[in-house]
């Protein structure tokens, strides 16, 4: 019944919006009523040097407080922050409203993906969770970042060239999004070669808009600040002593030498490691391309050898393409812990500015939580990749049926018989919600 009432099989994405409106507009409350953390300080050094140099400029200049490592497409989006806030619209709320638009684009996105890999209740159930995400309400409507919104262009460029058949809209979004962060660099070489395999046409319009995007975003500044941009965005390398994963681990058995080496030459291990297994698995099996996405974003978390509370959003998103159950926790619990977190930093109840500091040992303890529910997802979705076996939001274990190579091809005929199909299967749920 609620299915017909938001709009039936036709429009099932209504759904979607029945959830996700609400609480983006307690978001936009929260980023209204509230400062944010230190995050939102640096924010503010940044919009006056974009206002000040320009948003190539920029890299040119030094903080005394703050240290500008952010990709090129930012200065842009802080000129555009500067010019909203001449309407007198503060800064911290438009950042993260920004953040909080982007979340209700990624529930929309995994949806549709979803609700095309199983059915529509378990699409439907996957994206509320996302919506419902303690870990990203906390991020987007209240830190202050731009994680949320590049997150969202990546799982926007996947769906348009897997689902939509859109390499040059999935390309401008690729762009884009490492325009926002260079994390998802490692997802370009999977996804060019998943293009190859519909048609050498394909491959070529995504990587033309792709390096399109990429001349016009980042050429200026590469052309005119390029070692500002090679040392402090291609070559960083975190601030300070990571308190995430392993490297907590070697922290807590008294930092030996391996320590050292994952936070200087192994961060170029871990970067191949999440460009090249997951190029690997999409050259022999094209339909695990989804799957090969979450697992190099999971991973690139998972092994990340810096850390910041922001980054725990990264692989959020696309893990829900492996496994509901364990996606589910991996957010509820990251998110729980995080409002334990904001909470000392804030001094307690109601949050109003937050001011970081180190986790205490507790907190760092129970951090372990997500963090190996990463891994067992990165497990899972290896499996996935390379077996066929997928935990996706059909369940742990379950067996899908091989994906025929006219779906690599973009044979018309089994896109219609699918989407009958699927017509069908949409009208039996309405039904059985009736």
């Amino acid at each position: 019944m609620l299915l017909a009432r938001a709009g039936g099989a036709a429009h099932p994405w209504r759904l979607v919006l029945l959830f996700a409106l609400p609480v983006l507009a307690l978001k936009l409350v929260v980023a209204a009523t509230t400062f944010g953390t230190n995050d939102i300080i640096h924010w503010v050094d940044f919009t006056n040097g974009v206002r000040a140099a320009g948003p190539v400029g920029i890299y040119g200049l030094h903080f005394q407080l703050s240290f500008y490592n952010h990709p090129p497409l930012i200065g842009y989006f802080l000129w555009f922050v500067n010019g909203v806030h001449d309407l007198r619209i503060p800064i911290n709320f438009t950042i993260r409203a920004m953040s909080s638009l982007a979340d209700v684009g990624t529930a929309l996105v995994l949806f549709e993906m979803l609700r095309r890999r199983s059915t529509l209740g378990q699409a439907l159930t996957a994206a509320i969770l996302v919506v419902a995400s303690p870990l990203l309400f906390i991020i987007s409507g209240f830190h202050g970042n731009t994680d949320p919104i590049f997150t969202f262009l990546t799982m926007l460029g996947l769906y348009l060239l897997v689902d939509r058949r859109a390499p040059v809209l999935a390309g401008v979004a690729i762009g884009l999004a490492v325009g926002i962060k260079i994390v998802p660099f490692v997802l370009v070489p999977a996804l060019l070669i998943y293009a190859y395999r519909q048609g050498r046409g394909a491959a070529v319009r995504f990587l033309a808009a792709f390096v399109a995007v990429v001349a016009v975003t980042w050429g200026p500044a590469l052309l005119l600040q390029f070692d500002a941009v090679r040392s402090n965005v291609i070559g960083y390398s975190g601030i300070g002593q990571s308190w995430w994963g392993f490297m907590q681990l070697g922290h807590w058995m008294g930092n030996p030498s391996w320590v050292a080496f994952a936070a200087g030459p192994g961060r170029s291990l871990l970067v191949l490691l999440c460009v090249a297994v997951p190029a690997v698995a999409v050259w022999r099996r094209p339909e695990s391309v989804t799957v090969a996405v979450a697992w190099s974003l999971t991973v690139f978390l998972t092994l990340a050898t810096t850390f910041g509370t922001q980054y725990l959003v990264w692989p959020l998103a696309a893990c829900y393409l492996v496994s509901v159950r364990l996606a589910t926790l991996y957010s509820f619990s990251a998110g729980l812990i995080m409002v334990e977190v904001y909470t000392r930093w804030s001094g307690g109840f109601p949050w109003f500015n937050a001011s970081a500091s180190e986790f205490t040992q507790p907190e760092k303890l129970f951090l372990l939580l997500p963090w190996l529910t990463l891994v067992v997802l990165a497990f899972q979705a290896t499996r996935t990749m390379f077996s066929g076996r997928t935990g996706s939001a059909a369940g742990p274990g379950l067996r899908l049926p091989p994906v025929p190579m006219a779906v690599v091809a973009g044979d018309p005929r089994w896109v219609a018989d699918r989407s009958s199909q699927e017509a069908v299967e949409r009208n039996q749920n309405a039904a059985q919600q009736d």
